[in-house]
């Protein structure tokens, strides 16, 4: 899996602050950046769901997330500023695919704005605001919200961003969908306090897919953000859409994917509030040709004690959902604490009544001991649901997890 960055906001991550400007007379000259981030975990999930399922789990577990940022960029005689960023990825938890390379682009930057071209998170991502996290900046960014430490029942809970680039979910209420796949994006320069952006993205295929499948078409979107201080209160709120034309594939008709977003923060006296929002509709959902055929895309299952709870021929799948998330931050000095809840829906298959739901309660905490160096500790509990049990109880177990987890680390940045 790969991570995706968030800090106040994001657009840090995309460049916004410049890196080692070289003079004009030079090549640009990298600079090298990144953080390493290692965690110590324990999770105790259902012993009903391990048994259904002929698991056996450990309770104890070392996870990684490392990135090597190189940076640089150089101004030009006629005032333009032109750089590029690349970012490798590694870690405990790494899907460690043949590609790396989690982030590359070039920039482009003057009065007019910046153009990012390559692989790079979305304008709407860039300027998405969420519920805080002290550890991790937000939840999805975290081990139990990436779906590292309780096991998220893959083959029978849907998560959100599933559709358009992604085979499996990460918990948050950016609009990830396509995974930093190859676009080009503008961000607008900021006007007393408010930040725009949009995205072209030719064909939303995933960076780390290297086939081109025609039922991954067009995307694009548009988001803002804006952040301001009122005396002693801070605010930002953001917003954006995003849309998706799958086109028609082999399997049946489908249209598209359309995604709202807005998530807000109202911060004072080192209490930070936040809570952010996303809805998706598929307007017209996939059609399956073949019983069972539609495990690895829209992690729906397949037989399972003789039954197929996949979908039978000429079956649909609802890719749309919505899902929230809220929590509260305290920082102080070197530390800073916190609580937040996330909550998904998704519609998954039309034959079945219900929702694949998620819910996650995560305590976050963090400790400056140095420059660059920070002790993170985490709790949380996850709770996975599948329509599917709610339709056929004696497989409700294998259809359901939950647990919790914990977890004390090690972060460094430099």
């Amino acid at each position: 899996m790969k991570k995706f960055l968030f800090a106040s906001t994001a657009l840090v991550a995309a460049g916004m602050m410049n890196a080692g400007a070289a003079d004009a007379a030079d090549k640009i000259k990298l600079n090298l950046g990144g953080y390493s981030k290692w965690w110590v975990m324990g999770a105790w999930q259902d012993e009903d769901h391990l048994d259904a399922r002929g698991l056996k789990a450990t309770n104890f577990d070392v996870k990684g997330a490392n990135e090597i940022n190189f940076s640089g960029s150089t101004k030009l005689d006629n005032g333009l500023t032109v750089g590029v960023f690349a970012s490798l990825t590694g870690g405990g938890h790494s899907d460690m695919t043949t590609d790396p390379i989690d982030a590359s682009y070039a920039w482009v930057q003057g009065g007019f704005g910046k153009v990012l071209l390559g692989n790079h998170p979305n304008a709407i991502v860039l300027t998405h605001v969420t519920a805080p996290d002290a550890a991790h900046g937000q939840l999805g960014a975290s081990m139990m919200g990436a779906n590292f430490a309780v096991n998220r029942t893959a083959n029978r809970v849907m998560g959100l961003h599933q559709r358009a680039g992604w085979t499996t979910s990460t918990n948050t209420t950016a609009p990830i969908d396509d995974n930093k796949a190859e676009k080009i994006s503008y961000i607008a320069p900021s006007f007393m306090g408010l930040t725009l952006g949009a995205t072209l993205v030719p064909s939303v295929v995933r960076e780390d897919t290297r086939a081109q499948p025609g039922n991954r078409a067009l995307g694009w979107g548009v988001g803002g953000v804006y952040a301001n201080t009122f005396g002693p209160v801070g605010l930002k709120v953001s917003g954006g859409y995003l849309h998706y034309n799958l086109f028609r594939d082999t399997n049946g008709a489908e249209h598209g994917i359309d995604t709202l977003s807005t998530g807000a923060q109202l911060s004072y006296a080192g209490f930070t509030l936040g809570s952010s929002w996303t809805r998706a509709t598929h307007d017209q959902a996939r059609t399956v040709t073949s019983a069972g055929n539609v495990g690895a895309t829209s992690n729906l299952g397949g037989v399972i004690g003789g039954v197929d709870w996949s979908l039978q021929k000429g079956g649909s799948v609802d890719y749309g959902g919505q899902g929230f998330d809220i929590g509260l931050q305290y920082a102080s000095g070197p530390y800073a604490v916190s609580f937040v809840y996330f909550h998904s829906e998704v519609e998954g298959a039309i034959a079945f009544e219900g929702k694949d739901t998620i819910n996650m309660y995560q305590a976050s905490g963090k400790y400056n001991i140095g420059p660059g160096v920070d002790i993170l500790a985490m709790a949380g509990y996850a709770e996975y649901q599948s329509e599917l049990s709610a339709n056929g109880s004696a497989y409700s177990n294998i259809n359901a997890n939950s647990g919790y987890a914990f977890g004390t680390g090690l972060s460094l940045t430099f």
